[in-house]
């Protein structure tokens, strides 16, 4: 992190890996594997931030939870996190509310499954396929099948021969009857 953030990180958290801040930052990056560090580091890098993060925003960036907006705009759940907020949050409570309470409701839910991972907690697994469904072609239905189905109903409604015929061939009541 030195080499990334040079006298920034230093004159923040010392450059003695056995003392100080050091000693704080193994207890608090303790369990993450190695991979999830060098993911923390590389997304560091990637955010273009010219000031260290603090701890926990480091053990996020290890733990690959994505910002609060990256959040938002994933509206088709496609990434885990966001999967884990929309298990904290009321959908129907969220798509009835203003934009503004819509908002803090998001943001609430947001920071309950933060929490949930930053405490070790798992994401939730993906979904393992889509329900498929099936696809019928459709036809119009003939002359005759409507005409069936008219006498059918007309039957079901007990109307007498003259109502159902002034109710026409093709189901509707002529103009002026």
């Amino acid at each position: 992190m030195a080499e990334a953030y040079g006298s920034r990180w230093t004159s923040s958290y010392g450059d003695n890996p056995n003392q100080g801040a050091a000693l704080t930052w193994a207890k608090g990056l303790a369990g993450l594997t190695g991979e999830q560090l060098a993911g923390g580091i590389g997304a560091c890098i990637a955010c273009a931030d010219p000031w260290p993060p603090t701890l926990p925003e480091f053990r996020m960036r290890c733990l690959g939870i994505p910002s609060f907006a990256a959040v938002r705009a994933d509206s088709a759940r496609q990434d885990g996190f966001t999967r884990l907020v929309w298990q904290y949050l009321d959908g129907h409570r969220y798509r009835m509310s203003s934009a503004e309470h819509a908002d803090r409701l998001l943001r609430e839910a947001y920071d309950q499954a933060k929490e949930h991972l930053m405490r070790g907690g798992e994401l939730p697994a993906a979904p393992v396929g889509e329900i498929q469904q099936e696809r019928r072609d459709t036809a119009p239905a003939t002359r005759e099948q409507v005409q069936g189905h008219m006498a059918d109903i007309a039957r079901e409604l007990g109307l007498s021969a003259s109502e159902a015929e002034a109710m026409g061939a093709d189901g509707v009541l002529q103009a002026g009857e």
